[in-house]
């Protein structure tokens, strides 16, 4: 870490030391002293400093890793809100784009999910990327530029998703995206709006470039066969996440037909659409399946969910 960064650290920890103290834990007894006289939020703000100052992707890794250490040290119902502040989704907006680095934009999914498990953050984050919300606060100019902060953050979610490489770290970024993705459309209704209604730069939503993905990722398994077990597994992990969402969506009483409105509203789109499901709903023998996990995971659990997918979608088209 840089001697610049070190010289200032405040509460008496250097930087190396932060994230050790951080994964000991606040109730360790035995630290129960040391721990009494380290002010967590002035820690966390002196790293969020770091990752804002620095351009060196290793430095931003080790600052976004400590305070995603803080943060889930704390409790997300009465403490994390306090570590929420509008200059803190404003980096990791900035961490989330494709510049940033793949174990830097993992680490900044990884904040923005921790910081959106506080029930008031997630719903500021949600309110706030709503059309509704911006054509509210149209004339205020503060509510005004934390829409754009987080309509930044979407972009960089996206970016997240349509990342490019095969490689563990690519596949895992993309997963846990669509993880994030996953539970602010659960929050609530503007959580799932930000899912179907939000533009993002192309004029593509997210369900588009969910769909896109995941027939990308399909079509990678069928013909990549140098890839290692590990890497083979993470894809799995992967198509099963996106999945899993697709299925609770199509099957959700209220948000169904929304849903399944735009997964079948243009040519390209329903194609897409009944292409993947029909792929995933059918075993593929020329797949290598390496490990019992994987391959019951795979054979089993993905062509089940691939089934149900293509069945609410097939009803619905009225086939």
């Amino acid at each position: 870490m840089d001697g610049a960064f070190s010289s200032g650290m405040p509460t008496g920890v250097r930087p190396p030391e932060a994230k050790y103290l951080c994964k000991k834990g606040r109730d360790n007894t035995s630290s129960a002293s040391l721990f009494s006289h380290i002010n967590w939020i002035y820690l966390f703000e002196f790293m969020h400093l770091i990752v804002t100052k620095s351009s060196e992707e290793c430095v931003r890794l080790e600052a976004i890793s400590i305070m995603n250490v803080i943060l889930m040290s704390s409790d997300a119902y009465t403490e994390r809100e306090k570590f929420g502040l509008s200059q803190v989704f404003e980096s990791i907006s900035l961490l989330l784009k494709t510049g940033a680095g793949l174990l830097v934009q993992k680490e900044a999914v990884h904040a923005l999910y921790l910081l959106l498990n506080c029930p008031k953050l997630v719903v500021t984050f949600c309110s706030g990327c709503t059309t509704e919300a911006s054509v509210g606060a149209a004339n205020d100019k503060e509510n005004t530029y934390a829409i754009q902060r987080f309509t930044m953050i979407l972009e960089g979610l996206a970016d997240c998703i349509a990342c490019s490489g095969n490689s563990l770290q690519a596949l895992e970024l993309r997963k846990n995206a669509i993880t994030l993705l996953a539970f602010v459309a659960s929050s609530g209704k503007s959580g799932f709006e930000i899912l179907v209604n939000n533009k993002l730069s192309g004029e593509a939503n997210f369900l588009t470039l969910i769909m896109q993905l995941l027939a990308s990722e399909v079509d990678l398994e069928a013909t990549v066969n140098t890839e290692s077990d590990e890497t083979f597994k993470a894809r799995a992990l992967l198509i099963r996440e996106v999945l899993i969402l697709l299925n609770r969506l199509v099957s959700n009483p209220v948000q169904s037909a929304t849903v399944l409105r735009l997964l079948t509203n243009s040519r390209d789109m329903v194609s897409l659409t009944i292409d993947v499901a029909n792929r995933l709903s059918r075993k593929e023998p020329k797949l290598r399946l390496s490990g019992s996990i994987t391959k019951q995971m795979r054979e089993s659990e993905i062509v089940d969910l691939g089934r149900m997918f293509k069945r609410r979608v097939s009803t619905y088209l009225g086939e």
